[in-house]
């Protein structure tokens, strides 16, 4: 849309659109000459934010932590309702606690640096204590020129050695270790230093002081000692101020909005009674973004503009709060073209599915869920964090499920469970993975189908409903024909195989007539059809790629049985037997299900991203940045 405001209502109405953050304002094309680009004027914005930026990063180190869980689900962001945020901003004066915020940073910088240079120079020195010399003394004179060196021992006395083949006086005194005091004639002393290399001689530049090494170790003890009692007076004051942290994070972004504000409304597309902008919106919004304006103003006008040639929309997905969750995964991959279907609703039940696979084990998923769904009820967990919380949710809920057929029970002998228990397993991927295995590449062709299906799908939204048929239609006939196939050899279904066998080569004859007919002679039309044929081979690998989930499964089972079996080990070590089996059990089980829950969801996502999006998404969307209110420091209750 292009949108007209007088300027006298732009900043209430561009306030409002930031609140309601449906709009993504890009440049006016097709500009009328009466209109002039605006030059920034928010200089005292940008300043302000930023001031208060560097105050709240500042204190946000002195700031106590809160418990870790509660550091994990709820971050450090501040929450606060809309009314107690424009209340602090209007009473709470900051300018002063800015201005000592930065003295502090200033005296901190100071101090750190003084701090470390001290050391430094202790460090050096310590080696030296034992110099019965004043570090005062000229180190040149007009005849004669001092080093202090460092001597490795096994090269001191050939260097010795060397140097009394000279023809020159010098004067070498051994301090402590491999440290020396050496002196010789200023017109020799070039030819000294070009030996260092040879014998591993090291110049050591101490500093010039009054005193001696050891006395002035005293003096820098000293001072390290008055240092650091201002360290602790700055963390001092810099504490007393973490108690007016969230009312500076309440103004940090009240201002960081207004400065948005004003360099979106100070750069805009101006006359002198109008300003002029234009911006992306979902269509579902426009109702409601011209209610606010309406509410702020009568003069505006909207109009619509139309997609130039060659220009990229933005892109956004939404799905009802059951597939939501499992927009975090799209998200990760990246958001799908403009022309793209949006994945989330197909890949839900596949991840849960898969996630599930991977994990198997009652046990660990109960206590998943658990533990999200505790962090998501009793936790002001920030929004952007809810969706992955909710999918480890359902994550949780998926392994139980899988466990209860796979005999997951926190590595627990099934033979120990209880009869109706054994009669839930149906598959043993320890003893028996084989049936895993055909059950992981049987999902596998469905979701590469349903990618395909899917394809299609994506064509008919574009347009192109039989171009889509065409191309992947054969694919789905071929795979379908192999099923049949197999199914009727091993007996599953009724039938020769060998009539099944007719229909594989039906589809395989199809591939060659269909996958070749954009080329523009017969000979290029045969050759690509036939070469097609080549794909099956990615076909084939991509099927074998969801054999992890066998491998994953296993992982899991595996190492919850080596835990117990360990825990089973130190149980009759006397007196502290009980308690190591104990804590064998406890890190070990936590450790094997942080580890296959992260194997579980990485894997399950990369099986979406390569094997499926792959079928039928082409392009990677922009994604839709609207002009809104960041919450960097506040959650917005």
């Amino acid at each position: 849309m292009r949108l007209f405001l007088h300027r006298s209502d732009a900043v209430p109405v561009l306030r409002a659109l930031q609140k309601l953050g449906a709009l993504e304002f890009t440049d006016v094309s097709g500009k009328s000459g009466e209109l002039e680009r605006g030059t920034k004027t928010s200089y005292e914005f940008n300043y302000v934010s930023s001031r208060l930026d560097q105050a709240i990063e500042f204190l946000d180190g002195y700031a106590p932590t809160n418990g870790k869980l509660q550091s994990i689900f709820e971050g450090s962001r501040v929450p606060v309702t809309g009314t107690e945020l424009y209340e602090t901003v209007k009473s709470f004066y900051y300018n002063d606690i800015i201005d000592t915020v930065q003295t502090l940073q200033k005296d901190l910088s100071d101090t750190t640096n003084k701090i470390k240079d001290l050391e430094n120079e202790q460090e050096l020195l310590l080696g030296w204590r034992t110099l019965d010399l004043s570090l005062g003394v000229p180190r040149e004179t007009e005849h004669t020129k001092t080093f202090f060196l460092r001597i490795p021992e096994e090269r001191s006395g050939a260097f010795t050695k060397e140097l009394e083949k000279r023809d020159f006086p010098f004067r070498v005194a051994h301090v402590s270790e491999d440290r020396y005091v050496f002196s010789c004639m200023k017109a020799h002393a070039t030819e000294v230093a070009g030996l260092f290399g040879e014998y591993e001689v090291e110049l050591v530049e101490l500093p010039m002081r009054r005193g001696t090494p050891e006395e002035e170790l005293e003096r820098i003890g000293r001072a390290l000692i008055k240092a650091r009692a201002t360290l602790a007076d700055i963390d001092g004051k810099a504490q007393e101020l973490v108690v007016d942290l969230p009312k500076l994070k309440m103004v940090g972004d009240y201002m960081f909005w207004r400065k948005n504000k004003h360099n979106l409304l100070t750069r805009a597309h101006q006359s002198k009674e109008v300003i002029v902008f234009e911006a992306w919106y979902p269509k579902k919004k426009r109702e409601d973004i011209e209610d606010v304006i309406q509410n702020k103003t009568e003069l505006y006008a909207i109009e619509d503009v139309g997609v130039k040639e060659g220009e990229v929309p933005p892109v956004e997905i939404e799905n009802n709060a059951l597939i939501k969750p499992f927009e975090s995964v799209t998200r990760l991959y990246g958001l799908p073209g403009p022309k793209d279907l949006d994945p989330t609703l197909f890949l839900a039940g596949f991840f849960f599915i898969f996630f599930g696979l991977s994990l198997t084990d009652v046990g660990y998923g109960i206590l998943l869920f658990l533990v999200t769904a505790f962090g998501l009820l009793f936790y002001r967990v920030p929004k952007e964090m809810k969706p992955f919380l909710k999918l480890f949710m359902f994550g949780g809920i998926a392994s139980a499920i899988v466990g209860l057929f796979f005999g997951g029970y926190l590595g627990v002998d099934m033979s120990k469970m209880p009869t109706f228990i054994q009669n839930l397993q149906a598959f043993d991927p320890i003893s028996n993975p084989i049936p895993v295995f055909y059950l992981a590449l049987a999902l596998g062709v469905v979701q590469i189908l349903a990618g395909l299906v899917l394809k299609i799908v994506r064509e008919a939204k574009n347009g192109d409903l039989w171009g889509g048929v065409l191309d992947q239609g054969p694919w789905i006939f071929l795979f379908l024909s192999l099923i049949l196939w197999g199914s009727a050899s091993v007996g599953v279904i009724a039938g020769s195989a060998s009539v099944y066998l007719y229909v594989v080569y039906a589809a395989i004859f199809s591939l060659i007539l269909t996958q070749g007919r954009k080329e523009k002679n017969m000979f290029g039309k045969l050759f690509k059809g036939v070469f097609s044929l080549y794909d099956s081979i990615s076909y084939l690998s991509d099927i074998l790629s969801y054999s992890r989930l066998l491998a994953l499964g296993l992982a899991t089972s595996a190492l919850a049985f080596a835990v117990n079996l360990i825990a089973g080990m130190v149980k009759d070590v006397p007196y502290v037997g009980f308690i190591l089996m104990a804590a064998i059990l406890v890190v070990g089980h936590l450790f094997n299900l942080a580890v296959n829950v992260l194997g579980a969801f990485i894997h399950s996502a990369r099986l979406q991203f390569v094997e499926f999006f792959g079928k039928f998404i082409e392009g990677s969307g922009r994604t839709f940045k609207p002009f809104k209110r960041d919450e960097r420091y506040v959650a917005i209750k």
